[in-house]
């Protein structure tokens, strides 16, 4: 599944696509301050508050 977060700040693709790899995180790309990526259904709520708590997204 394909999912869009608003990004917090100016963090660098390579950290969060690192950061999403456990979770089978592929594909992510920012496009206007957006996070974009696929991952599978079962673990978009776990990455989600992954991304969440580590500030990356709101």
């Amino acid at each position: 599944m394909k999912v869009y977060y608003p990004l917090k700040s100016n963090v660098e693709l390579k950290e969060i696509k690192e950061a999403l790899k456990p979770y089978g995180g592929r594909c992510a790309k920012i496009v206007d301050d957006t996070l974009e990526y696929q991952i599978k259904e079962e673990y978009q709520s776990v990455a989600y508050e992954f991304l969440k708590d580590k500030g990356y997204i709101n």
